[in-house]
């Protein structure tokens, strides 16, 4: 399954770069995260629980940031198993400027494979399964970018009073 899409942030570039290198982040914005556990740089033991239909599993394996050009592209991979099947995820990101100079325009392609009991749902439903944790993913990004954003304005306004 394929995945492809763009998407407007409302925080500039380096923010939402630091946030998708923060652990504290990733873990309240990748859906279904129960435990991130760094095991050197960009690299993590990751335990997942998902939902397709009636089917539910919880999946441990590697979580994994490369970064291809700092500040600019980067590529994320997961490989995990469950008691149902296997994930595997190949996910390109690349940020640029947005509209506004404080915000992100975030380009992503993910490729998703799964295999196992929970490839036999078919392309339907896990392509909408997939679609959905996908928006689940960058709405919890831009809330927790923005959330930051106005707390580090407030910040400055205290500082400034």
């Amino acid at each position: 399954m394929r995945f492809v899409d763009v998407r407007q942030v409302p925080a500039p570039v380096d923010q939402v770069w630091a946030a998708l290198h923060d652990t504290s982040v990733l873990r309240r914005v990748i859906p279904g995260c129960e435990r991130l556990s760094p095991l050197g740089p960009g690299s993590y033991a990751a335990t997942l629980s998902a939902r397709v239909g009636r089917l539910a599993d919880t999946y441990r394996g590697d979580f994994e940031i490369v970064d291809l050009r700092p500040g600019a592209a980067l590529v994320v991979r997961v490989n995990a198993r469950g008691r149902c099947g296997r994930l595997e995820l190949d996910l390109e990101v690349r940020l640029d400027r947005g509209r506004t100079v404080s915000s992100t325009m975030l380009a992503y392609d993910a490729h998703a494979r799964v295999g196992g009991l929970v490839a036999r749902l078919g392309t339907a439903p896990l392509t909408i399964a997939g679609g959905h944790l996908t928006g689940c993913f960058f709405r919890d990004l831009d809330r927790t970018v923005t959330a930051a954003g106005a707390g580090r304005s407030e910040q400055r306004l205290r500082a400034s009073a």
